[in-house]
């Protein structure tokens, strides 16, 4: 695997905020069950693979849908030729690895690094 960085275990925990990244790095696909958006990709921090599900919102009920209350995020469906919603949300590293120093009470597992998407 010849130029490809391999996931740091030993980068620290720490909430870090990267800024923008290029979406071009990450997938963003339908999830199987239908109930949101997976974004899947490489965190820039740790370089783990990390992915995540972005519930659908539910029209008209005035919240972002009962999945986002438990994980505090969700987005709307696309309007044709909106923005693409994905864009307006943080993301996380999400790599499955207890980082050194993490919290022992996350509700996930990573580094601690967010960022936002741009295309």
């Amino acid at each position: 695997m010849r130029g490809t960085v391999r996931h740091d275990h030993g980068v620290p925990y720490g909430d870090e905020d990267l800024g923008e990244i290029d979406a071009a790095l990450f997938t963003q696909q339908p999830a199987p069950s239908g109930e949101g958006v997976v974004v899947a990709g490489t965190c820039p921090r740790c370089h783990g693979a990390t992915r995540t599900l972005f519930p659908w919102g539910r029209p008209g009920a005035g919240t972002k849908g009962a999945l986002s209350l438990l994980f505090g995020r969700g987005v709307t469906q696309k309007a044709e030729g909106g923005p693409e919603p994905l864009l307006a949300e943080v993301h996380f590293c999400e790599c499955g690895h207890a980082h050194p120093h993490g919290p022992p009470d996350t509700s996930f597992l990573g580094c601690g690094a967010s960022w936002r998407l741009r295309r």
